[in-house]
């Protein structure tokens, strides 16, 4: 499991150096961060409690008009910190998901709203998928660099419920853009987040 991960990681890295080369303006973007689910009354999750999910890693591109697709792995990937906390299940969750920002995505603070679909693994053998429905903020502190907050909840059917019942998932990230900006942000030497101008 270790080697996987640590392969996912080479992947989503490898695609956001060459994003950079082959894009001329800010359009793509990566995030790292970390994440929990309170999973006390959720089914298959029988004395859990709180699940911390260390670390949490997505890429995302954006389209136009303040649309985003991405893709995104969650990991329980530290299970115990002594004296801080200690998950009793190990938790994947692979997401895709568009987000839609109101069209303020080049400015300083930029809500969201988040739908898409999930395939969640518990304890490397239990599975079920999801529908996503969720809100998130981030505030640009840099024009490249910004403070992600979102929380997304999961609505897993009925005949997954033995294995992964629904939840709802907290999470923060620090995100990174990529790309020469060629929009607002290089014309005015200000603005944040994505350029939605070629």
């Amino acid at each position: 499991m270790i080697g996987i991960k640590k392969s996912i990681v080479c992947v989503l890295l490898f695609f956001c150096l060459h994003t950079y080369a082959q894009d001329s303006t800010v359009k793509w973007a990566a995030s790292v961060g970390a994440s929990f689910v309170n999973f006390t009354d959720t089914p298959g999750f029988s004395g859990e409690g709180v699940n911390f999910q260390i670390p949490n890693l997505s890429l995302l591109r954006y389209i136009d008009k303040g649309f985003t697709v991405g893709a995104g792995i969650t990991f329980t990937g530290i299970s115990e910190i002594d004296h801080l906390y200690s998950n009793q299940y190990d938790v994947i969750m692979m997401d895709f998901f568009g987000k839609y920002d109101f069209n303020l995505s080049e400015e300083k603070w930029v809500p969201t709203v988040i739908t898409g679909v999930s395939l969640l693994v518990k304890d490397r053998n239990d599975r079920a998928i999801s529908v996503n429905l969720g809100a998130g903020l981030t505030y640009w502190v840099l024009p490249k660099m910004g403070l992600n907050a979102q929380v997304v909840h999961r609505f897993v059917p009925e005949n997954y419920e033995q294995n992964f019942g629904s939840h709802t998932q907290i999470s923060g990230s620090l995100i990174i853009t990529f790309g020469e900006s060629t929009g607002k942000r290089n014309r005015k030497r200000m603005g944040s987040g994505f350029t939605t101008n070629n």
